[in-house]
């Protein structure tokens, strides 16, 4: 609902003819609302008019530690004199301290970027895409430093809106995921599973010993709500490096299985908005979602290693 609030807004103000749009937001969530403007602006292959710059702080503006007003002074300046977005990863940005020093803030793809620490004023960082740039702040003096070039610029869209009806269930891989927890939020239907798995995008369905029996009721769990229809997608806890399940026998088990998510990069909060978008799109048809899962729509997906 938020997101579409500030999609429609973000629209509204390249309509009356503003240049750029600065969105000052509370900084917990701030990485998942600056994917979500992205793939709606982005998501069908366009890029908005101007910069779509969000900002926050880390520290209230009664305290003398603030970042607050260097990092909106910075975020005005992107957004009226930052170079056009290609729409390539560059579609929103976040711009906020890049250390907890004044004077210096980074510039980072809203696509991939994340709170990273809980108080300090550096706190966010771009997961595998990088840093595009960053702002020098003396004063009100502004100076603007691009380090990475997103490429070919794409025509000028127009952004859609995400279905606020579609309901999807997070859970994490770990030792206390049971076969019974995947039954019960299979019951509330929801229209995906999005799981945080381990390492490479790895869940706990292997026996190897024959002392772990949960591990193959989690297995024959979530077959049971993928062939009945559901759609389970594989994001990654580790903080850096892609989904991939070619490389262990769990990871390929898990594609025979019907579970979406390899080649994704970035957090998983990317990978919860891009499923959201394409559901959105395509409703519950996993074949085209999984077709789909490994194009960059708006520049998520990078080749690392």
């Amino acid at each position: 609902r938020h997101w579409n609030q500030m999609i429609e807004q973000t629209e509204s103000a390249f309509e009356r003819g503003a240049v750029g749009v600065v969105i000052t937001h509370g900084t917990d969530t701030m990485g998942i609302s600056a994917a979500a403007l992205a793939f709606a602006w982005s998501g069908e292959g366009g890029r908005p008019p101007g910069p779509i710059v969000f900002t926050g702080s880390q520290r209230s503006s009664d305290r003398g530690s603030s970042d607050a007003k260097e990092n909106l002074i910075a975020a005005i300046h992107f957004a009226g004199h930052g170079p056009i977005p290609t729409g390539n990863g560059d579609s929103t940005v976040i711009v906020m301290h890049e250390s907890s020093s004044d004077g210096v803030l980074s510039i980072l793809p809203g696509i991939s970027s994340r709170k990273m620490h809980s108080s300090t004023r550096g706190a966010f960082e771009s997961i595998d895409i990088g840093q595009l740039g960053r702002i020098r702040v003396e004063g009100s003096d502004c100076s603007i430093e691009m380090i990475r070039n997103t490429g070919e610029e794409r025509p000028i869209g127009k952004p859609i809106l995400f279905d606020e009806s579609i309901s999807i269930a997070e859970m994490i891989a770990g030792p206390h995921l049971r076969p019974e927890h995947i039954m019960a939020l299979a019951s509330t239907n929801p229209h995906a599973l999005h799981i945080h798995g381990t390492g490479l995008g790895h869940l706990p369905i292997a026996d190897p010993n024959r002392d772990s029996p949960e591990n193959s009721a989690v297995q024959e769990n979530l077959n049971k709500y993928i062939e009945a229809g559901g759609i389970v997608v594989m994001s990654t806890q580790t903080i850096h490096g892609p989904v991939h399940l070619d490389v262990y026998s769990k990871g390929r088990e898990q594609q025979k299985m019907g579970i979406i998510g390899h080649g994704s990069v970035g957090p998983p909060e990317t990978s919860l908005v891009k499923l959201h978008y394409l559901i959105s799109k395509f409703g519950t048809d996993r074949v085209e979602i999984q077709k789909m899962w490994p194009t960059s729509l708006c520049g998520e997906i990078i080749d690392i290693q």
